[in-house]
């Protein structure tokens, strides 16, 4: 006997569970152009019944309004379904015959919002079904101008290489970009940033160069939103898995060597591979910085001398077409630039450095006057180790009278 009673109770949930099954796909193919649908089976103690619940959007932003529409394929059920949105501060209204609405609030954080359903069946007994509805809630992503948010602390150095600011090392190491985070624009939402570092050596090659990708938000005077936002990014976005909390405010620039009177460039800009869209090219904030060195320097130069003066032309000599000179220089320590009179010592006229004979070529003194220089100091941007213009060298040669030379000469500094 119990063997019997238990087959028909089978019989009897296989030809309940096939009429449900069918009613099921027939109102997932019915309801295949919605975006978001989501069949939950619900069981209280007097009725079975499939619920869909579903929302209007895929995606929400703080201040939107999320539809959830319940239907349902019993429309004798006494059961009351309402759906619970798992979000602080969202409160849920009824806005028709099982249809309810719920506002996003503007403080809420990205992230992915569970939905459950409550069920009140016709005795009063409650019961909650969790189910695979999920809001996603992003943030507005609009990019802020950087130059309103942005500047660089403790020197906010110059707007382009020509002004730049003279630092120490120690100063440079120093610098770090700060956000002015009252000052992006209400509802902006995060901006992400990339810091880009570029060390350019003084003859204009570049040395090295530092990326930071970090991101920041208006903020709202509260550490555990701060915290909270902090967490939600790290999940959205791997590259910035590697954010401190601090670097919400200000980031520390970091370089590994300083060359002496290397130009530091900074260049903040957004961070395009987050936010899709159109690159502006204007809409970004650079920062240009010397690094200090001695303020005298020595170097070695190669010249091609060509004498245009000599005081003792009656002794003549065949002069070679070589120079090669110990050079000392003075650095204007506010610009980098050298002086562009500087002195020297070496081989003068020979057919090589140090082929120095009797009657051709000897050693000198070089007062030289560099005109390339003088045009690098005017923002005419030739190659640094380029040098041209006029000498004025004491002479001394071998087995022949000294002499005052003025010649004009190219020439490299190495």
């Amino acid at each position: 006997m119990p063997f019997k009673m238990h087959y028909h109770q089978v019989q009897k949930m296989q030809k309940l569970t096939l009429p449900l099954l069918i009613i099921f796909s027939i109102l997932l193919i019915w309801s295949a152009k919605a975006q978001q649908r989501f069949p939950t089976l619900i069981r209280s103690s007097l009725e079975s019944e499939i619920l869909i619940l579903s929302i209007d959007k895929p995606v929400y932003f703080p201040g939107d309004t999320v539809i959830f529409n319940v239907l349902r394929n019993d429309s004798t059920a006494t059961s009351r379904a309402i759906p619970v949105l798992i979000m602080e501060e969202s409160i849920l209204k009824s806005i028709g015959k099982n249809i309810y609405a719920a506002t996003i609030p503007q403080a809420c954080a990205p992230g992915q919002y569970r939905v459950r359903l409550r069920v009140k069946d016709a005795q009063g007994r409650l019961y909650v079904y969790a189910t695979d509805c999920i809001v996603n809630v992003e943030e507005h992503q609009v990019i802020e101008q950087i130059s309103k948010f942005v500047h660089i602390e403790p020197d906010s150095g110059g707007d382009n290489q020509r002004s730049a600011v003279t630092l120490d090392p120690h100063q440079i190491r120093n610098l770090r970009v700060v956000f002015q985070r009252d000052s992006i624009g209400v509802g902006m939402g995060p901006q992400f940033v990339t810091i880009r570092t570029t060390v350019i050596l003084r003859d204009g090659i570049t040395a090295q160069t530092f990326e930071r990708r970090v991101l920041t938000f208006r903020s709202d005077n509260d550490p555990n939103r701060d915290y909270a936002m902090l967490v939600q990014y790290r999940r959205a976005y791997g590259p910035y898995a590697a954010i401190r909390p601090e670097e919400f405010n200000q980031v520390q620039i970091n370089v590994d060597t300083l060359p002496d009177w290397a130009i530091i460039k900074i260049n903040i800009e957004p961070d395009y591979t987050i936010k899709i869209g159109g690159y502006d090219r204007s809409n970004s904030y650079t920062r240009y910085f010397h690094v200090r060195g001695p303020k005298i320097e020595i170097g070695l130069s190669l010249g091609i001398p060509k004498v245009l003066f000599d005081t003792q032309a009656k002794d003549t000599i065949q002069y070679g077409n070589y120079s090669a000179m110990i050079r000392f220089y003075y650095v204007n320590e506010i610009s980098g630039h050298r002086f562009p009179v500087n002195l020297g010592i070496g081989t003068y006229g020979v057919n090589s450095p140090i082929d120095v004979n009797a009657g051709r070529g000897g050693f000198a003194l070089s007062l030289f006057f560099n005109v390339a220089e003088m045009t690098r100091m005017v923002g005419i941007e030739l190659s640094k180790t380029i040098t041209a213009g006029l000498e004025l060298a004491p002479f001394f040669p071998l087995e022949r009278k000294w002499r005052f030379l003025i010649a004009a000469q190219v020439g490299i500094a190495l």
